[in-house]
């Protein structure tokens, strides 16, 4: 296996560093009604687009604003008007609407920049441009030219954390109070026509609801529907798990803030420990349900599920199991026919793994297309497959953070296997990432691990040999990284670092990985 280690950095050096360059044009003018802006950072033009400081151009257009530095997110307000934009992030809203800009938001040495155009003409300006002049006039606004998207990427909710001092059980009665946490969801196809319905849980105060992946499984978009009998539409899907039934979807609308469950520790759950369903059987809405705790861990079709008595039926699917100090400690999925009340429940435990995968938004059909046959054969070729992550995969969240990737796909010299490096040029996101990585050995594993099942399930990508990569510039020696990652560059340094490599081979189902490329160690492996 180290023979591999060394092959991969040898393919490391003939990889072109994939980095974002900017136009220098000289210095640009903007003129809002024939005044000039002063602006504490010169505009600059990156890829056609005009970038400015943010928080010079809104607030000489009158707006309000605040940042979220946790979430990378700029709310502006003017009258009527509300803009959302998210640094790294291409997708802008206006009012609810989404918005594909051509440039996204950035952020260098601490000042963010927004486009210029975006931002004028949804509040209400008319722009014109001269040579290296820009005028913003307030009386011939024109609507933003930018298309309408998919559904952006969502953050990954982050599960509520139990409150240490709520350790006094509740009454069925309030937990009842809990079930406007739980949502009734109906499937429909491309013709509007239910064709199944089920239960979902909020898990995320901006709209995110997981369910089973057997309720959304076929489904053109989702019809929400929550306990005080708002309507909401979702055709986004931010992740989706066939395997173990689990599905991540996303309420379309963007100012939402929606009461979300606290998310329990399943694995102490106690044997004849009462708990209590919400869900939708048989299309009844908000039905609470109450029983005991038959087995903590059974094993059906290879999966591990906690046995319950509680019962439920078909419209349950998705629905929310709590204990009875109002945590959510499951998601019942299934129930045996028979007279025994055998009823199952996805374990917490196996929810909160999930939500921390890295998330990307799709429409529902992208998320769950159909079969392939086990017998077929690798199609894509290379540049198919950069094509596809580079449009579908450049912004990944991962646990919350954001994460910005270039990916770069070859064959190797033998045409043999796929090589494929994703770069990430941001040093401040990946100080997060490692950090993460510290408090969790499994999130970067996870993070190339979802790759090769996008791969996969998308392109029938059956064998490819990966690379995660840190791509940027220094002026000064970057003593922090090793040696072979770093290379001598006009008067200063790239830093092309590589943090983890891995094959990943679904005919042999096993994802081999290495986060110590420079070292020694030997090669670890997971189940794919």
């Amino acid at each position: 296996m180290k023979k591999i280690v060394f092959f991969i950095l040898m393919i490391s050096l003939f990889i072109p560093s994939a980095t974002t360059s900017y136009a220098a044009e000289g210095k640009w003018k903007v003129y809002l009604d024939g005044t000039e802006l002063t602006f504490s950072n010169s505009p600059f033009v990156s890829e056609g687009t005009t970038l400015v400081p943010f928080r010079n151009l809104f607030e000489a257009l009158g707006a309000t604003i605040s940042y979220n530095g946790k979430t990378k997110t700029i709310n502006a307000k003017k009258d009527s008007t509300e803009i959302i934009l998210t640094i790294n992030n291409p997708i802008a809203y206006s009012n609810g609407a989404s918005f594909k800009l051509n440039v996204a938001p950035k952020a260098i040495s601490g000042v963010t920049y927004v486009p210029l155009r975006f931002v004028s003409e949804t509040l209400g300006y008319g722009i014109e441009v001269k040579s290296k002049k820009i005028y913003l006039n307030a009386g011939n606004a024109t609507a933003p030219t930018t298309e309408t998207p998919a559904p952006t990427t969502t953050p990954a909710p982050t599960p509520t954390p139990t409150d240490p001092a709520k350790t006094q059980d509740m009454t069925i009665e309030q937990i009842g109070e809990l079930s406007d946490r739980v949502v009734y969801i109906e499937v429909v196809d491309q013709n509007n026509k239910a064709i199944a319905s089920g239960s979902g849980v909020i898990v995320g105060a901006k709209g995110e609801i997981i369910t089973n992946y057997h309720v959304i499984e076929g489904a053109h978009k989702a019809v929400i529907y929550t306990s005080d009998e708002a309507k909401y539409v979702s055709s986004t899907v931010l992740n989706a798990d066939k395997d173990r039934d689990l599905a991540l979807i996303k309420i379309d609308s963007s100012n939402l803030n929606l009461p979300t469950v606290t998310i329990g520790d399943s694995s102490k759950l106690k044997l004849g420990e009462s708990v209590v369903a919400i869900g939708s059987p048989l299309g009844f809405t908000n039905s609470l349900t109450s029983g005991v705790v038959s087995t903590k861990s059974r094993t059906v079709d290879g999966q591990n599920y906690i046995q319950i008595s509680t019962p439920i039926d078909h419209g349950s699917s998705g629905g929310a199991l709590f204990n009875l100090r109002g945590e959510l400690v499951g998601i019942t999925t299934a129930l045996v026919e028979s007279s025994a009340a055998i009823n199952l429940a996805i374990p917490s435990t196996d929810v909160s793994t999930f939500l921390k995968k890295p998330q990307q938004s799709k429409s529902y059909t992208a998320a769950a297309p159909g079969e392939t046959s086990s017998g077929s054969t690798q199609s894509a070729t290379a540049k198919q497959i950069e094509n596809f992550l580079n449009d579908e995969y450049s912004y990944l969240t991962q646990d919350g953070l954001d994460l910005e990737f270039t990916w770069f796909v070859s064959y190797s010299e033998d045409t043999k296997n796929i090589l494929i490096g994703g770069a990430i040029t941001d040093v401040a996101d990946y100080s997060s990432l490692m950090k993460m990585q510290k408090k969790d050995d499994m999130v970067i594993p996870d993070l190339m691990y979802y790759i090769a099942e996008e791969l996969h399930d998308n392109l029938n990508v059956e064998k490819a040999v990966v690379g995660l990569y840190l791509d940027t510039y220094s002026k000064t020696y970057p003593s922090a990284y090793p040696s072979e990652s770093i290379e001598r560059e006009g008067s200063g340094y790239r830093v092309f670092h590589n943090f983890i490599f891995g094959m990943f081979d679904y005919k042999e189902k096993r994802m081999y990985y290495s986060l110590d490329i420079y070292g020694d160690k030997d090669l670890e492996s997971i189940r794919i």
